[in-house]
């Protein structure tokens, strides 16, 4: 074996090969080189010259002389080869040595224990045995922290298993409010297609409106459009979207059929006045046939003020081999009720079923299970669809250069005593 710096082409490769996070993507090297950030491909190659491990480094300065590296949910490597886990973290000590570190932070894409969306644990995901190899191999474990963090990743995933599922089978799973908003979603005249680069601003009036409406922090417009840039195919905004023309004509078409059971159901009266069943059925009708006319008002309304197309939502996902990222999404508060969320989710589950990706990543979640959690609705739309939670082993951080780290902690802990006070 020999840990050596690789070229994007062969390090793509293998990542697409691997379970990997999208962090570790080559599109990502790419954005990172872009932005002016130092970044390293560095792996390990057997005696045959073919790629076992690798990882997307990225180094900033600190103290000046020094750097802080990270490798975001990396190193992508068969954590169950234990020899190649010691080689590799060993062979990286000695690389970012070289290169002036101070210390290696790490967040293994790997799981730690699998959870309901109400707090159980469901299973240990067999790891354990990685905090006591990263342990010996210098690393302090930061701890099972929970809720959201500017500089940690979330150690929490909503994840929706496909293998072996049709898209019946997923439907089927939903709990009884996901579903029938599914289906609503067909009857709704809900429509969905991609945005391209000089329609992202619909997307981000939408996120712009649900951050202020749940009051959380997005990110800036710079970060959707660079990864929409540098992923390429791997990023999809899909927007749910209602187009009028088919819209009022599926309803008018609705309308028809529903008067034409009326008057089955009427003539049926005439022939059995007391029959309960064909009242009720008739009565039924007629409540349809009202909610139907009221659709028909809103859209032509809707229609002379917008237009023929009218968005009422739109997502942001990235996408690898490995899995799909429901990274981000938003909604015109005015139009919720025609459930475009719904719209792009289905699409999105639908589309990971066709390339054959097993793993639906609803993303994160703050691990807080209460009813106080921060995130509590989110959680619980996610439970909806009938997903797990994976719970991830954090984040390590290794001090390369111990008296230097020693004394940047000490100088970080007197400047957040200093900002306290």
């Amino acid at each position: 074996m020999k840990f050596t710096n690789l070229t994007a082409t062969e390090y793509g490769a293998f990542v697409d090969e691997m379970p990997s996070h999208f962090t570790q993507m080559v599109g990502n090297y790419n954005l990172k080189i872009a932005e002016g950030t130092e970044t390293h491909l560095v792996g390990v190659k057997d005696n045959d010259n073919k790629v076992i491990a690798a990882c997307l480094l990225t180094a900033v300065p600190v103290m000046k002389i020094f750097k802080y590296f990270y490798s975001n949910r990396g190193p992508v490597i068969d954590y169950d080869n234990k020899e190649l886990v010691y080689y590799f973290f060993n062979e990286l000590t000695k690389y970012v040595k070289q290169h002036r570190g101070l210390y290696l932070r790490v967040d293994p894409y790997m799981s730690y224990q699998y959870l309901d969306h109400d707090g159980n644990v469901l299973a240990n995901a067999g790891h354990d045995w990685i905090f006591d190899t990263m342990n010996y191999l210098g690393y302090q474990h930061q701890g099972f922290l929970t809720g959201f963090d500017t500089v940690r990743q979330i150690r929490h995933h909503s994840v929706l298993d496909l293998e072996g599922k049709s898209a019946n089978d997923v439907l089927k799973g939903m709990d009884s409010l996901r579903k029938r908003n599914t289906k609503k979603v067909k009857k709704n005249g809900v429509k969905i297609r991609m945005l391209s680069e000089d329609e992202l601003p619909i997307f981000r009036s939408f996120m712009e409106e649900t951050s202020e409406k749940k009051d959380f922090d997005d990110r800036d417009d710079s970060f959707y459009y660079n990864r929409l840039k540098y992923y390429k195919d791997r990023a999809l905004v899909p927007l749910a979207y209602i187009n009028f023309e088919e819209y009022i004509a599926e309803l008018q078409s609705e309308k028809k059929n529903l008067e034409k059971e009326i008057n089955k159901a009427v003539k049926d009266l005439e022939k059995r006045p007391d029959n309960k069943k064909s009242q009720n059925k008739k009565d039924n009708l007629e409540q349809q046939l009202e909610a139907n006319h009221q659709k028909i008002i809103e859209a032509t309304e809707l229609r002379e003020e917008h237009g023929d197309e009218l968005p009422i939502s739109a997502g942001f996902f990235i996408i690898n081999p490995y899995e799909v990222v429901y990274y981000a999404g938003g909604t015109a508060n005015e139009y919720r009720h025609f459930a475009g969320s719904y719209a792009v989710q289905w699409h999105m589950i639908n589309y990971a079923l066709e390339h054959g990706i097993n793993r639906y990543n609803f993303y994160g979640i703050s691990g807080d299970f209460s009813e106080e959690a921060e995130d509590a609705g989110v959680i619980r739309f996610k439970k909806g669809f009938n997903a797990d939670v994976v719970e991830y082993v954090g984040d390590f951080i290794k001090p390369i250069n111990k008296p230097m780290y020693k004394v940047y902690t000490l100088l970080k802990t007197l400047k957040n005593k200093v900002t306290k006070s």
